[in-house]
Parts: structure tokens; sequence; C-alpha cells
């Protein structure tokens, strides 16, 4: 996804097809952990990997499907014993026939070996690493992708020495200094993202413990650096609107795949995908990716249509810090956007349609209608709504309606005609929604 001209994208979800509320939508099972042992070769450009997937049956399954793309599949077992038969049909669909039909509410433990070139979303850097696109988990290992399914993770990641690897979660043992060890106890596959490079690391921590980790391929840290540094200063200050930071480790990783590379926000560690791009790669742009720690990844979207949950207030996050930190006057940034873009329809497309997709407007009409919102409720209640929404959903998803019956409910503002207005409208909205509060520019 390329940067947009204000300097600031991100990737909370991916503007793919529409996908189910969770495990009870569809999938037939609900996947309780990954443990994920791979062998990566940069100069080959091949993985060789062993996946363990533990699961839990919703019903009985003769057959089910995991998803994976790139490697070829050379062995799968369940509970033990050599699956009855494997196939890999389509683009990444992997059918497994296990050798005896598994219990509706049965627990089982899936192995899968592979090898091969990684799929798509496994992309090289210009030092020679790899790293995989947040939402691409299927590109380097089998994960159920059917329905939005948080699990344990863990991972155990061999490369060549000089070498490193880089995930979401917390670090764990490195042994011989090839072996690197991540986990984090409930993640989407989707929220995930690894990244091999000749890295030089940093290790420490926020004043609460949590570990930090920031990671810079060849070349990047004497630009990138001075940004991680200033990671505790962005996460305080994220927490003091969001609520407490929702994860137990953090940091950045900075690689170039090349100049368009976004920004994007796997669970607990950003990953900048154009780090070399100097025009992209600013502070807004760690504002903008670790605010999506709250808004998109803890409280997720629960489909694309949804997507103004994650990128609309992330995007919005980076107006709060201009205003804090900068002293920006967001009144005379909104109503400079106003008469700009007053004559522009693709503008104010709408930021959600139900079986839609928004787009990129997003990250310009999205902000501009949070603003709104917060004049039109007042500051002290629209602060609460920024802090409650993520604590409510932390952990789980939801959908853009749930975030209008909730905002009236914190707020105590009917607000249904100014959310048909601004959020599911097409058109400039009405001058009581467009100017409300102390907006309206004096005649």
């Amino acid at each position: 996804m390329a940067l947009l001209a204000a300097g600031v994208a991100g990737t909370g979800v991916g503007f793919g097809g529409e996908t189910g509320p969770g495990p009870a939508a569809g999938g037939g099972f609900d996947v309780t952990a990954y443990d994920v042992t791979m062998d990566y070769r940069p100069v080959e450009r091949v993985i060789r990997g062993v996946a363990v997937v533990s699961a839990t049956a919703a019903g009985a399954l003769d057959r089910f499907t995991l998803h994976l793309a790139g490697p070829e599949v050379r062995a799968v077992s369940v509970d033990g014993r050599p699956a009855g038969s494997f196939a890999q049909e389509g683009a990444k669909d992997l059918v497994v026939v296990p050798a005896r039909p598994v219990r509706g509410g049965e627990r089982f433990t899936v192995r899968v070996e592979y090898d091969g070139a990684p799929g798509d979303g496994w992309l090289t850097t210009e030092s020679g690493g790899a790293t995989a696109f947040e939402g691409a988990s299927s590109a380097w290992f089998p994960a159920h992708e059917d329905v939005r399914d948080r699990a344990a993770f863990r991972l155990t990641a061999t490369v060549p020495r000089g070498w490193s690897v880089i995930a979401s979660g917390r670090p764990g043992r490195t042994s011989g200094a090839t072996t690197f060890r991540w986990a984090e106890r409930d993640v989407d596959p989707a929220h995930l993202a690894v990244s091999i490079d000749r890295f030089t690391v940093e290790r420490s921590a926020l004043a609460d413990g949590t570990p930090v980790v920031n990671a810079y391929a060849p070349g990047l840290k004497a630009t990138t650096g001075p940004l991680a540094a200033r990671l505790p200063e962005v996460l305080r200050f994220l927490s003091a609107r969001f609520g407490r930071y929702p994860f137990d480790s953090a940091g950045n990783v900075f690689v170039h795949v090349n100049d368009d590379g976004p920004g994007t926000a796997p669970q607990s560690r950003p990953v900048y995908l154009g780090a070399g791009n100097a025009t992209y790669m600013n502070l807004a742009a760690v504002v903008h990716e670790q605010a999506h720690q709250w808004y998109g990844i803890s409280a997720a979207p629960r489909q694309d249509a949804d997507v103004c949950l994650s990128e609309c207030f992330a995007t919005y996050a980076t107006w709060l810090w201009a205003e804090a930190k900068d002293g920006t006057d967001l009144d005379d940034r909104y109503r400079a956007l106003v008469r700009e873009k007053k004559p522009d329809p693709g503008f104010w497309k709408e930021l959600y349609r139900s079986g839609g997709t928004p787009g990129f407007t997003v990250y310009e009409k999205g902000p501009l209608a949070l603003h709104a919102l917060r004049r039109q409720v007042g500051d002290p209640a629209f602060s609460r709504l920024l802090e409650r929404w993520p604590g409510a959903h932390r952990g789980g998803y939801a959908g853009w309606p749930e975030f209008e019956a909730f905002a009236e409910q914190v707020t105590g503002r009917e607000l249904t005609d100014f959310f048909a207005a601004w959020f599911r409208g097409a058109t400039v909205p009405a001058d009581a929604y467009l100017w409300p509060g102390r907006l309206r520019p004096a005649r």
C-alpha cells in the first residue's frame, strides 16, 4: 500500500475480501495455538518449516482446510497419525483428510512439514533480507484464515550466522546466535509479521518493564534511530488518550523494500517497509502505526467495511500528536481542508458502507470526520469515547454500527444524523454537521 501524500499511511487490516466475525461464523474449528519452527536461507530465498497447529473442532470434521501459499507441503499428520490424504488446492488451500474423523468438541493437533519459496506477501529487502507483509502469514506457515481466529503463537527460526529474526511478540532465548525465538499469547495470524536481515538490534524496556525491541536493517539506524528513541514518549502519549498499552512487548522494525513501502502495524511491533525513504519515514508514521496497537489490532475491525475503526483513528492520532507536541490548531487545519476539498466529489466517499470497502478516503476524510465528531460532542465526551472503545473491545472484533451505538451511549448524545452525514454519506455534509460547535467560520 503506497504512502499517501500526507506522509502517513498504515495497515491495521487489509483491504481484501470480507471476513467473518469469529470462529462461530464458519471454518469448522478454532485454532488455539501455532508452534512454528523454520529455517530460512536468505541467499537461496528458501524456507523449510514444521508447523504444529492445535485446535478444537466446532463440529465433526472429516476434512478441514488450512492456508499455505508458496512452499510445498511434504507431510501432514493429525494427532500423531499420518493424514489419510492432503492436497494443496487453488492459490493457498491445504485440504487435510484425517485418518479418522475429528469429533465435534474434540481437541486435535495438526503437524505440517513444508519447504520451498515463500508465497505472495513475502518481500525481499534491498539489503538481501526478507519481511512478511502483515496479513500474509500463509506465505510462510499454514494458518487458519477463514475467520477471525486469535491463538497463541510461538516461533523458532534459524538463519545463517550474521542474520537476525525479528517477529511479533516477546523475544525468547537465542541459541548459538543463529536461532531466534518469539512468542505472543493471543494473536490473529492476520496481525503477525516476521523480518529477517542483518539487523542492528537494540533492546530496552518501558517504565513498567515491558520489553522493547527496535531493529534496523543495514544503513537505516542513523536516520530511524532518533525516531525509535521517542517510542516511550509516543506510547505514553497514546496511552493517556486510548488507555493502557494493550500488549506485553513493543518496538519497531525498520527495513527497506522500496521507496513506496508502507508502514504496517503487526501486533506489538510495527514494520516500516520503506524506512529508507526519509520523505515518509518520519515521526508521524511512527505515531500512526503505534496507534494501531489500540485501534486496529487489539480492538480490531470485524470486516473490511469497518476499516475506519482502524485507519480513521490512527490517522487522527497524528492530528492529536501535532496538536499536543507542535501546537497545531486543529480547527484551522480542519477549515483549510474543508475549503480545499469541498469541490472534490471523490474526497467525500463513504467511510462506512455495509458490504463495501472504503479505500483511501479513510486517511483524509476520516480524521476530518473525527474532528467534527469531537466538536459535535465536546472535548470531555470525545476523550471518554477515545479511551473507552479500545478497552471495551480489547482482544476482540467489532463493527462500525457497534461504534455508533457505543458513541451515543458514552457521549449521551443522539448522533444518527451526524453519522449518516459524515460516515455513511458520500457528499459534503450539511452545514449543521460540517461546522459543529466552534468550527463554524466567522462571517
